[in-house]
Formats: structure tokens, sequence, C-alpha cells
């Protein structure tokens, strides 16, 4: 299995490459259209990732399923992954393209569990605030989490700020049991 920066690496450096040719939208179309096809054809993924085909046959198929629907550069860049037996990286795109998209925008995804719903001008207040704490846009995730008893927890990247109420109990508890021992 290949890793998921190995694949962050590659769509990071064709998204790169795309803006300095002023093809942004045109990769960001052409990366939807084959994240659809890879996550929709089993067989073609069958055949891209077999590896008693050879690379000729790996590049006919692509430019037979492609064709002109996706730009020349994404073409080359999915012969590039052929020529260097990286193809598995196909599975990965649908996952990792929207990722590198977002960073590329400034864009970053936050997870926010709450205890009550949060909507309308809470919300917007909520998300105008993040914003400013992280210093990106924010694309936010609400999850309605009632064992959470209140307070919320947000998740940004691999960073953790849990203010629940029920993280502050089994603080205090944890707290007081360690005074009882003592």
């Amino acid at each position: 299995m290949l890793d998921k920066s190995v694949a962050i690496t590659f769509i990071s450096a064709l998204v790169e490459v795309a803006s300095k040719k002023g093809m942004f939208e045109q990769i960001e179309k052409d990366l939807e259209l084959v994240s659809d096809v890879i996550t929709r054809h089993a067989k073609l993924k069958t055949v891209l990732f077999h590896p008693s085909i050879t690379r000729d046959e790996k590049k006919n198929l692509i430019k037979k399923v492609f064709g002109e629907s996706v730009s020349k550069l994404m073409k080359n860049f999915l012969y590039i992954l052929v020529d260097r037996r990286k193809e598995e990286i196909l599975e990965l795109v649908p996952e990792v393209y929207k990722e590198v998209l977002r960073e590329k925008k400034g864009i970053v995804k936050a997870r926010v569990q709450t205890a009550v719903p949060l909507s309308g001008e809470r919300l917007n207040e909520f998300e105008k605030r993040l914003n400013k704490l992280i210093g990106k846009n924010v694309e936010l995730e609400i999850v309605h989490s009632p064992e959470i008893l209140g307070g919320m927890i947000v998740q940004v990247g691999n960073t953790m700020i849990d203010g629940s109420v029920v993280s502050r109990l089994k603080n205090l508890k944890t707290r007081l049991l360690s005074m009882r021992t003592a």
C-alpha cells in the first residue's frame, strides 16, 4: 500500500505547476473527473494497478479513457505516475486532491462537536472568530454531539481543543482522586 504522503507530494506538485501555468481551475476539473472515473470503475483500477501490464498499455488505456476530456498537463501527470510505477496514487486521488486544493486556496477544515446545534448568527460569529484565530479561511463541519453535555470540541488538522463539559468533569474527577490517594 502506498503512503498517503507520496500522493500528497505528487498532487501538490501537479497543482503547483498548474497554478504557474494559469491552469488551476482546469486541473481542479481534471482531478474531479479522474477521481470520479477511478471511484466508479473498479476494472479500470485493476488494469492500471496490475504489475504485469506494460507501461505502454497503461498509457494507451489512459489515452482511450480520458482522451480530450482532460488537459495535456493532466495526461502527462498520469503518464508520469505510470512511468514511475506510482499508479496506486490514483486510488488516493479522491481523498487527497480536495485536501491539497483546500490548502492551496488557504482553506483549512475544522470539525466542531457541540452539545447544542450551532446555527444562524452564533454559527457565523463562531466561524469569524475561528478564521481570525487560525489566520485562514475555515471550512466547518458541525457535528451535534449531546454526549459532551456542553461546550465544544474543535479539531483543526492534528490539533484538538477540548472545551467540553464532559472533559472538564473527567479532569476534575482525576484531580480529586489523585488528591485522595496522596
